[in-house]
């Protein structure tokens, strides 16, 4: 088995000189801003017979206040989706919680990194003793006697990297891919997170409630854009749209996202991303579309609003 660490830190040369206007060495802790953020990395991949993991996590490193709360609340997101990392139901945690200190990125990546690898090893050794062992009892079938059982790896890989900043959000994304031995993989994960560089805080929504309804005619538009760029006969109705869906229950509206839109990398309005099977087949991939901020403008909460300014 063949384990790789590395952590690498990469400063950005202007980082708080740009805020400041003073040379970074002059620069007292206590005076710096937290825009735009310094970032140290954690990579990580493990291959054996049963198993394959990788891990590429980024987070800012704690100068201030502001990157301290933003990287205390990106730890608590991290260590817990690499604390549930097999248990799709997120209701009980398979990993037990990193006992010593959470600012030491290195130690503690290392623990959950080796600790994800066990149980996934665990689990795929699990699962392919079981497959085996049901060829062999299989009576209903002509069995080859050239036939060797080959063994298919699990694969889990975690992806945290910041997505995109200016001097007003920063925006951080949590992807993460796993296969289990079913047909094909799947990418799951927190999604996108987004936080104020005011004060560090995590934005916790970006419309105001019960706006699905008022939305749909925003949300049709960008769903027959996203289906029209892969289709060869475009999607001009509703009806053909619908067409193209799995929704959930029979009311005929489509609902937001589960996870929750972000400002898009061009800063000119939000991202809306379904994951797979949200709202549509495996094949349709993951529906997503953009929307700007004066399409939004009447959704937007208020404290929202102010900030765009």
């Amino acid at each position: 088995m063949k384990t790789k660490v590395l952590l690498l830190l990469s400063a950005i040369a202007f980082a708080f000189a740009s805020c400041n206007n003073k040379a970074p060495e002059a620069i007292e802790l206590e005076n710096t801003c937290a825009y735009p953020l310094e970032m140290e990395k954690y990579t990580f991949s493990d291959s054996s017979k049963y198993a394959n993991v990788t891990i590429s996590i980024e987070l800012p490193v704690a100068k201030d206040s502001i990157s301290q709360v933003i990287r205390d609340t990106l730890m608590d997101i991290v260590s817990y989706r690499l604390r549930t990392c097999q248990n799709f139901e997120e209701t009980k945690p398979l990993i037990s919680k990193y006992k010593g200190d959470e600012q030491d990125s290195k130690s503690t990546f290392d623990y959950y990194s080796k600790a994800v690898t066990r149980l996934v090893n665990a689990s795929s050794k699990e699962d392919n003793d079981f497959r085996e062992k049901s060829y062999e009892e299989d009576t209903t079938s002509v069995k080859d006697d050239n036939y060797e059982f080959s063994v298919t790896p699990f694969d889990y890989s975690m992806t945290v990297n910041k997505l995109r900043e200016d001097s007003t959000y920063v925006v951080f994304n949590d992807n993460e891919y796993a296969f289990t031995g079913g047909a094909h993989g799947g990418v799951f994960g927190f999604g996108c997170v987004t936080f104020r560089f005011s004060d560090g805080s995590k934005v916790n929504g970006f419309l105001k409630d019960n706006v699905t309804k008022a939305m749909q005619p925003l949300i049709k538009k960008g769903l027959k854009e996203f289906f029209n760029e892969e289709s060869e006969t475009p999607i001009k109705s509703d009806a053909q749209l619908m067409e193209q869906l799995m929704l959930p229950d029979n009311s005929g509206m489509i609902p937001l996202p589960v996870w929750m839109p972000y400002p898009h990398e061009s800063g000119k309005g939000l991202t809306f991303v379904y994951q797979q099977y949200e709202i549509a087949c495996y094949a349709a991939g993951m529906p997503s579309f953009v929307l700007t901020w004066d399409e939004l403008k009447p959704f937007l909460k208020e404290e929202i609003i102010e900030e765009l300014k």
